[in-house]
């Protein structure tokens, strides 16, 4: 009995720390490229983009790389708002890149990639 909890325990400590670990990856990311949290730039986001603009390419790895991202922390913290609102800024992320969400490269790719729950929370933000 103790020795399940203990392992549930690590289990979860090392959940915790991967997903600060994915964080610390996408700020660094963003840090080197400045322009990808940039709302002048993200509002300017059609899934159309010439495909030889390496900034939009970049971009669109980017946005997935996120919104997988935030997929597993919402997973994580079981959908439940406050949860996910007190580890990262969620909602200033979903809004930041609305654009991309609503029009990704491939048409219904969002709907298509995440499961359901993870989509309305999405709109939740959106709405």
């Amino acid at each position: 009995m103790i020795s399940t909890s203990i392992s549930l325990w690590i289990t979860k400590v090392n959940k915790r720390k991967s997903l600060d670990e994915q964080l610390d990856a996408i700020l660094k990311i963003a840090l080197q490229y400045p322009y990808l949290e940039s709302s002048h730039f993200t509002g300017s986001w059609t899934s159309a983009f010439d495909t030889n603009d390496e900034k939009y390419l970049r971009y669109d790895v980017y946005c997935t790389l996120l919104f997988n991202y935030l997929s597993r922390v919402a997973e994580h913290h079981k959908y439940k708002k406050h949860k996910v609102e007190s580890y990262i800024a969620i909602k200033d992320w979903i809004r930041l890149h609305r654009k991309y969400w609503e029009d990704p490269t491939s048409s219904y790719e969002n709907v298509d990639s995440y499961d359901h729950a993870f989509v309305d929370f999405v709109k939740g933000y959106l709405n």
